[in-house]
């Protein structure tokens, strides 16, 4: 049976400080940051205590990122307490596609409406990093500079509701953009990217948002047809929700 996912194994850890709440905080952005961009991929491992040296910290400050983001459903806890990034459904990424065609489209549009001349030559310039990654291999700067482009994009609409709902689907969908980092995929992006700029500089909400459409769409069709996704639970989602949730906060309290 394949597995859903390859795992972090959680180690426990008694200790405590005064800088674990502060620390907490701060590790789970860093973390957050890495599953949007695309920096950690679906199966990904890496242990609690590798991520505490990695952060410069004690276990207590990484445990309770991780337990945020479970409760987020952006990483899976399992039955034998181990956390990982999850694989994903084709029909839930079907699901997080259509919102984020609708929620992205509606900030691109708000965008062209009020960005400034200065943030549209910052995205341009962006995108000329990116293209500059493709050509020296370099998926993770180009996975950082997509990132940078769109939210960049997103935050010139200046939407306190529509742009946290946009990085909650991306904190899931995020972990498969390395399979768009293939010539097709990159000189889709580059091109969307280049429409998206030159609607900007018109003023031009309906083109902005469907250049976004057309580069989500494309980076879609790509994951859609390249990713092995996971045949999960067939029980109703909301029964399976609640029963995983159970599962997870019962296995994250044993390990405190």
């Amino acid at each position: 049976m394949r597995r859903e996912c390859a795992v972090f194994t959680l180690l426990g850890d008694a200790s405590t400080g005064r800088r674990a709440a502060i620390l907490h905080d701060d590790i789970y952005a860093a973390l957050r940051h890495d599953l949007i961009s695309g920096a950690l991929a679906p199966g990904q491992r890496m242990s609690i205590r590798t991520l505490a040296e990695s952060f410069g910290t004690s276990l207590v400050p990484v445990r309770d990122a991780l337990k945020r983001l479970v409760a987020e459903h952006a990483l899976l806890m399992l039955p034998n307490r181990t956390v990982c990034v999850p694989m994903m459904t084709r029909e839930r990424f079907q699901e997080l596609l259509q919102a984020r065609l609708a929620l992205e489209t509606m900030l691109a549009r708000r965008a062209a409406e009020r960005i400034t001349h200065d943030r549209i030559a910052a995205l341009d310039e962006v995108n000329d990093g990116m293209q500059r990654a493709v050509k020296a291999g370099d998926v993770k700067s180009y996975l950082a500079a997509n990132y940078a482009f769109h939210f960049g994009l997103y935050a010139a609409a200046d939407s306190s509701v529509i742009l946290p709902m946009v990085e909650m689907l991306w904190v899931q969908a995020g972990p498969f953009l390395n399979a768009v980092f293939t010539d097709q995929g990159t000189r889709n992006a580059g091109g969307n990217h280049r429409e998206v700029v030159k609607a900007l500089r018109r003023r031009d909400p309906v083109g902005a948002a469907a250049a976004i459409n057309a580069d989500l769409a494309d980076a879609a069709d790509l994951i859609l047809a390249t990713v092995d996704f996971h045949v999960g639970d067939q029980s109703p989602p909301r029964t399976r929700a609640r029963r995983s949730a159970a599962a997870a906060a019962r296995d994250l309290m044993e390990t405190g």
